[in-house]
């Protein structure tokens, strides 16, 4: 059962990733690397794909209830390493399809932004919510817009999203790590960006926070919530 769950996440995922936009879906590299980049986006869908999968099987403490902490440190370790491994594909196409460096350096730092190591908040400069002397307050998050694809196909279901709401007052380095196709992803994280709110509170000054928004689906446009755990 989980095999096959997995392995729909993947499909999904790379459905998905063909119809964000962008340099998936719209190339226009020179004919001599035509092909590189080709390649390059596919590596990089499959490394996206697996993420999703990685994602979607945190280890449980009634599975390992002896060993849990160990289990899981483990876990986000191999987590972090595929994000890397996503990053540097990133680069390289940022480095031969000129035509799109700006998307692909977006693609770049989001990655590498999840891909860290796991470290103490002392070294940080981004933050959960439970690091924080006060959180993050949303005033504003725009509905996404439940896609004329998904409606004639009746797709349902729910996108999930992690992202920063930045000290300046910005939603940067959104990341899918529950996707949908038909358009349903791209219009959460075109809704997700517009989020507005009031940056978190850390030793009296305004920092960054991690943050997970949940989009469901269900024939119509999804208003997001903050669900009660990130995966």
């Amino acid at each position: 059962m989980r095999y096959q769950r997995c392995l729909r996440l993947a499909l999904v995922a790379l459905f998905t990733l063909s119809n964000l936009g962008g340099p998936f879906s719209s190339r226009a590299p020179a004919i001599s690397l035509q092909g590189s980049v080709s390649e390059l986006e596919t590596r990089l869908k499959l490394q996206y794909a697996a993420i999703e999968i990685e994602i979607a099987a945190p280890p449980s403490r009634i599975d390992h209830p002896s060993d849990y902490r160990d289990v899981l440190r483990a876990w986000q370790d191999r987590l972090a390493s595929k994000f890397s491994e996503a990053a540097a594909t990133a680069e390289t196409l940022m480095q031969v399809d000129t035509a799109h460096t700006d998307v692909w350096r977006e693609r770049m730092q989001t990655l590498r932004v999840y891909g860290k190591p796991i470290s103490s908040p002392t070294e940080r400069s981004v933050f959960g919510d439970g690091e924080v002397q006060k959180r993050a307050k949303v005033r504003r998050a725009p509905a996404a817009t439940y896609t004329e694809e998904a409606r004639a196909d009746n797709v349902l279901g729910e996108v999930r999203l992690r992202l920063i709401l930045s000290a300046d007052g910005k939603v940067i380095n959104i990341f899918p790590i529950k996707s949908l196709s038909h358009g349903l992803t791209e219009s959460a994280m075109t809704a997700a960006s517009r989020i507005e709110f009031e940056p978190a509170q850390r030793s009296g000054q305004m920092v960054s926070q991690f943050a997970t928004f949940v989009y469901q689906f269900r024939k119509g446009d999804a208003t997001p919530f903050i669900p009660r755990t990130v995966f």
